[in-house]
């Protein structure tokens, strides 16, 4: 088991794809960076999954960053174990095809909302994919802690800052939600969801 503090770095993209990875607790995310050099988040990681398991299925490096968003406890499994454990044991290659499975449609997801959503739809569908991810009820609604909040919504709806920042404050604003730096709390959930599951027709017409 190790231990990273915020900000530390777990592995690179492109390092050599030597074991898997179980987040204990804490959080992380899986980022990327494009030709420009803009970081974009892919993953979130919570205490209990998986991540950087690319060498159990076959692949040399990882395929993004690993980074420690607060105090996280990780365990590696190196993967000539991984690909042992698979080998003999059904339920846990199972457990595994399940959350490849789960990623990819999430892949999906993203994709078609980066496409062909407005922003304040894809900006409400991931507060509330975080809620029922990383959320936690409190006396003022599903609060979402989160380091550097407005950056990580940018960066995983595929917006802008100014344009999150704009949108959040707006919402708060309304009383939809509380914009804090460090966290966003969902006050009137109902509502974020009936914008999230507007459509770009009926904006239309």
């Amino acid at each position: 088991m190790q231990q990273f503090g915020p900000g530390e770095f777990l592995f690179f993209e492109n390092d050599v794809a030597t074991d898997a990875h179980f987040l204990l607790s804490g959080q992380l995310k899986i980022v990327r960076e494009t030709e420009d050099g803009q970081e974009v988040i892919l993953r979130l990681i919570r205490a209990g999954e998986m991540f950087g398991g690319a060498g159990g299925w076959g692949a040399a490096t990882y395929p993004a960053t690993a980074v420690a968003l607060d105090q996280a406890r990780v365990f590696r499994l190196p993967v000539q174990e991984f690909a042992r454990l698979a080998g003999h044991y059904p339920q846990f290659a199972l457990a595994v095809i399940e959350e490849l499975g789960l990623r990819l449609r999430e892949a999906e997801s993203r994709i078609r909302e980066l496409q062909v959503e407005r922003v304040e739809r894809r900006i409400a569908r991931t507060l509330l994919r975080l809620a029922n991810k990383i959320g936690h009820k409190t006396d003022r609604g599903i609060q979402i802690d989160l380091p550097q909040s407005r950056q990580h919504l940018a960066e995983l709806s595929g917006a802008t800052l100014s344009t999150v920042s704009r949108v959040l404050s707006e919402w708060d604003r309304q009383g939809l939600i509380l914009a804090g730096r460090e966290r966003v709390t969902i006050v009137r959930p109902h509502e974020l969801v009936v914008i999230a599951e507007d459509t770009v027709e009926s904006d239309l017409g």
